[in-house]
């Protein structure tokens, strides 16, 4: 039994149920046209178990056959097969059993064909061909309908399962980038005894406590990933101090699901590539806003002249890794433009809104 089953995703309860159904439909719809119920039942439990048989045969056995040889020839060949010994079974069956038993089931079938032979009937081209398939392949295709649907369904619970992998590997990859930064601030600070270290320390507490427990869904709760910001510049702020301006518009008041950690890398990307090396005022401006079905996001930072010719020209290894998380968990509802100059870069996000959590204010 294991072995025919393992070409389907369906349970194997879930294939009983289904027979059942067959079943109690046939057996229902004859109870109006033939004699007394144990008839009725005695007699479509023969004509469901050919049924079975057929199904699984050409699911289990002639179907894979067929996909290893490309012969149509020896598919039909087979099928015919089938029939042939399905016919010799329900021949034999009929003629030695039931005929006998429930005469008036077959009582129309016996005053026209009485007089046709054992073998007549057994090589009858009419019933091989044309009877049988009309009547036995019905539930077959509703099999293969079924069957269809549910590898259909646990192929998108693949897919799904794939992309929480795929989505947990990019986290991982963040997560290093960003303490890496964060803890070389805080070492800074601790070097030069500086008061602010335990502001830092409190900063990157929350900092960590939301990327570890957080942040571990598809879509988290805006106002989090805004005081997520909050803190990584209030930590930016204190390193740099004079060294950086830095301006962050907010004008979201609605609450709404954003992937998570996706506006951090943006943020990152501008300290490391647009503060870190300059010598004099550099300048990072966020602006975060909203209309009716979208959310925005704009960063600007200026760059510094130095090392010009040296600017890279491929993506850090943050942004490669937002941009596959945008196609994972936005596909086509999201629109990116990174714009890059000698003396700035930009980036400009436009994100399709999730569904409302709540209100809050700012």
């Amino acid at each position: 039994m294991k072995r025919f089953l393992k070409i389907f995703n369906l349970s194997i309860y879930k294939h009983i149920l289904f027979w059942i159904v067959v079943f109690l439909f046939y057996t229902t719809s004859a109870r109006e046209r033939f004699g007394t119920t144990e008839e009725v039942l005695v007699t479509y439990i023969f004509h469901v178990l050919y049924q079975i048989i057929i199904a699984y045969t050409i699911l289990h056995f002639i179907i894979p056959y067929y996909k290893k040889n490309r012969s149509i020839l020896k598919l039909l060949l087979l099928i015919i097969l089938v029939f042939f010994v399905i016919n010799f079974l329900n021949v034999s069956i009929r003629m030695s059993f039931l005929e006998k038993a429930y005469p008036d089931c077959y009582k129309v079938f016996l005053d026209n064909n009485g007089n046709i032979t054992f073998w007549e009937r057994i090589f009858d081209v009419k019933t091989i061909f044309i009877h049988l398939p009309l009547f036995y392949l019905q539930p077959l295709f509703f099999l293969v309908g079924l069957t269809f649907y549910e590898n259909q369904y646990k192929l998108s619970k693949i897919r799904e399962q794939k992309k929480e992998l795929e989505l947990k590997a990019l986290k991982h990859q963040l997560n290093p980038h960003f303490l890496f930064n964060t803890l070389n601030n805080l070492y800074a600070m601790s070097v030069e005894k500086s008061d602010k270290a335990p502001e830092v320390i409190e900063k990157l507490s929350s900092i960590l406590d939301y990327m570890l427990y957080g942040s571990d869904t598809k879509f988290v709760p805006i106002y989090k990933e805004i005081e997520l910001i909050e803190n990584y510049l209030a930590l930016e702020q204190v390193r740099y101090e004079d060294r950086v301006l830095v301006s962050f518009k907010n004008s979201i008041t609605e609450n709404y699901k954003i992937a998570p950690l996706l506006l951090l890398t943006f943020i990152e990307n501008a300290f490391k590539h647009g503060v870190s090396q300059e010598l004099k005022m550099a300048t990072v401006k966020i602006n975060l806003s909203t209309d009716d079905d979208h959310i925005f996001f704009n960063i600007f930072n200026t760059k510094p002249l130095l090392n010009i010719e040296k600017s890279t020209k491929k993506k850090s290894i943050g942004l490669t890794n937002v941009e596959l998380q945008l196609n994972l968990l936005y596909l086509d509802s999201y629109d990116l433009k990174i714009e890059e100059t000698l003396e700035s870069f930009s980036v400009n996000l436009k994100l399709k809104k999730q569904k409302n959590v709540y209100v809050f204010n700012n």
